[in-house]
C-alpha cells in the first residue's frame, strides 16, 4: 500500500511539474485557452499580448501564424534593385531606417489634405515599430506610396491577386490602423473597443436583420465599374437592406446619412464594396460578428487573407449548384474555397443579382448564419490579427523582409552622413511631422 502511495505521490508531482511547464510555455507565447461558440477549445492571445508592442519577431510569428503571409510571398520572389524616385513623385514617400532611427528623404511637397493624413498616419505607424522593436531593425532605404493603385517595388496599401499580373507588389498596413480622421470612423483602438462594447450589449438574434451599406455611389473599381449603381439598383426599395449613397458636407468630413463605423456591428449583414482598388473599411467590417457579404475581392489588404469564403454558387438556390453538368465554381483570384460549416464570409455574385436570394437562405438557416458570422469575427479579433500587437509584428517583419531583398545602391541613393549634412539622408521625421518639409534649406 505504501509503494501505491508513493507511485501515486510521483504521478501527481510529475502531473504538476507538466502543467506548470505548460502554463510558463503558454505566457511565453502569450496565449489563453478558451471555449469557443462552437464548444471547442482554442488558444488565444491574451488581451496584455494584444496590446503589446514589444513582442519578439519570434514572439510575433508563434502569437500571430500566418500574419505576414504577404511579406513572405514578396520576399519569396527575390531580390531588385530599389531605384529613386523624383523627390515630388506624387503619393510617394521615400525614406531610410537608420540606427533605430527613421529619416524621410522625400515626399510631395504639396499633398492634398486626405493624402497628408494617410502618409502621416503611416508614417507615424512605422515610426512606432522601430522605436518600439526589442531587437534592431536593419538599415534600409524605403519607398511607400499612398495613392489607390499599387506600385512594383513599393510599399502599397493593396496589390491586385489577379494572378496574370506579374510582380513585385509589397502590402502595408493602412493607414487607418492609426486613425482615419472622419466624423464616423477616427482610430482603430477605439472602434475596436466599441465595436467590442456591441458585440457583447446585441447578441446574434437581436440584431438587425438587415443588410447596411454606406457608400459614394460614383467611386467604383476599375474592374467593376457598375459595382455601386448595381448595388443601390438591387437594393432600391427592399426590406431587407439599409443602403444608401452617402450625402457628403462641403468640408468632406463628414456626411448627412452617414453611420459610425462600429455601428455596421449592429446589422446582421454587411455589405462590402471594394473602391478604386482596395477600400480601407474592410479591417473595421472583420471586427464585426456580422457576416461581410461582397463579390470576390480584387485586392488584397494586409489582413484580407483572413478571409474564407463561401461562394453563393455553392448554395442551394444557385443554378450551377443544381446543374449536372455545370462545372464547379472557380475564381483564380480565390482558388480556395469553404462549406458553411468554415467560412466567416460570402462571395455573392459581382452584379448582385443573387444578393437577396443569399440573404433569404440566411435567415431560413439561422445557426448557419452565426456560426459564419461568429468565425469572421474570432478570425480577425479574438485571435488578435487587428491588434496593436499584431500591427507593430507586422511592419517590423515588412522592414526585415523588404531590406533582405532590397538592392540599394548609395551612389544613387547619396552616402550616409548625419542630419544637416549632403544630399541622401533625409530629415528625422521628429522634425518631418512637425514642418513637412525634407530638406532644412526648404524652411527658410
Amino acid at each position: 500500500m505504501a509503494f501505491t502511495r508513493q507511485r501515486l505521490v510521483r504521478v501527481i508531482l510529475f502531473c504538476l511539474v507538466l502543467w506548470i511547464v505548460w502554463r510558463f510555455s503558454c505566457s511565453l507565447c502569450g496565449t489563453t485557452t478558451s471555449l469557443n461558440v462552437f464548444g471547442s477549445f482554442s488558444n488565444y492571445p491574451s488581451d496584455e499580448t494584444k496590446e503589446s508592442l514589444f513582442l519578439t519577431e519570434h514572439q510575433c510569428r508563434a502569437t500571430f501564424p500566418g500574419l505576414t503571409k504577404e511579406i513572405d510571398q514578396a520576399v519569396a520572389r527575390g531580390s531588385f534593385i530599389l531605384e529613386k524616385q523624383p523627390d515630388d513623385y506624387q503619393g510617394l514617400v521615400q525614406a531610410r531606417i537608420k540606427d533605430r532611427k527613421l529619416y524621410v528623404i522625400s515626399a510631395e511637397e504639396r499633398p492634398s489634405r486626405d493624402m497628408l493624413y494617410e502618409r502621416q498616419a503611416v508614417l507615424y505607424q512605422l515610426h512606432r515599430a522601430i522605436i518600439t522593436s526589442p531587437t534592431p531593425l536593419p538599415d534600409t532605404i524605403l519607398t511607400f506610396s499612398i495613392i489607390d493603385n499599387p506600385r512594383q517595388n513599393v510599399w502599397s496599401f493593396s496589390r491586385s491577386n489577379d494572378p496574370n499580373i506579374k510582380g513585385n507588389y509589397w502590402v502595408m498596413p493602412h493607414f487607418g490602423f492609426w486613425s482615419w480622421p472622419k466624423s464616423f470612423i477616427g482610430t482603430m483602438d477605439q472602434k475596436l473597443d466599441r465595436i467590442s462594447e456591441i458585440e457583447k450589449e446585441i447578441p446574434w438574434e437581436k440584431k438587425i436583420d438587415k443588410a447596411v451599406w454606406r457608400g459614394t455611389a460614383w467611386f467604383n473599381s476599375v474592374g467593376n465599374t457598375a459595382l455601386r449603381p448595381n448595388l443601390l439598383h438591387a437594393t432600391k426599395d427592399k426590406d431587407w437592406a439599409d443602403v444608401q449613397d452617402l450625402k457628403w458636407r462641403t468640408n468632406a468630413v463628414s456626411a448627412e446619412n452617414s453611420i459610425d463605423i462600429a455601428d455596421f456591428c449592429k446589422y446582421k449583414y454587411i455589405i462590402y464594396t471594394e473602391g478604386v482598388t482596395y477600400s480601407g473599411r474592410l479591417p473595421f467590417h472583420q471586427a464585426c460578428g456580422s457576416i461581410i457579404l461582397t463579390p470576390p475581392p480584387s485586392y488584397m489588404l494586409h489582413t484580407t487573407h483572413l478571409m474564407r469564403p463561401l461562394f453563393s454558387s455553392t448554395l442551394p438556390f444557385s443554378p450551377s449548384y443544381n446543374s449536372k453538368t455545370a462545372p464547379p465554381p472557380h475564381n483564380p483570384r480565390w482558388p480556395d474555397s469553404y462549406s458553411p460549416s468554415e467560412a466567416n464570409v460570402i462571395f455573392v455574385e459581382p452584379d448582385w443579382s443573387d444578393l437577396q436570394q443569399t440573404i433569404e437562405w440566411l435567415r431560413a438557416h439561422p445557426k448557419i448564419a452565426e456560426s459564419i458570422a461568429s468565425r469572421q469575427r474570432e478570425s480577425s479579433v479574438d485571435k488578435g490579427y487587428l491588434s496593436p500587437a499584431a500591427e507593430v509584428c507586422y511592419w517590423r517583419s515588412l522592414v526585415r523582409g523588404w531590406s533582405s531583398v532590397a538592392m540599394i545602391e548609395e551612389a544613387e541613393w547619396g552616402t550616409w552622413v548625419s542630419e544637416g549634412g549632403t544630399k541622401g539622408e533625409g530629415i528625422r521625421f521628429e522634425s518631418f511631422a512637425l514642418t513637412g518639409k525634407t530638406k532644412w534649406e526648404n524652411l527658410q
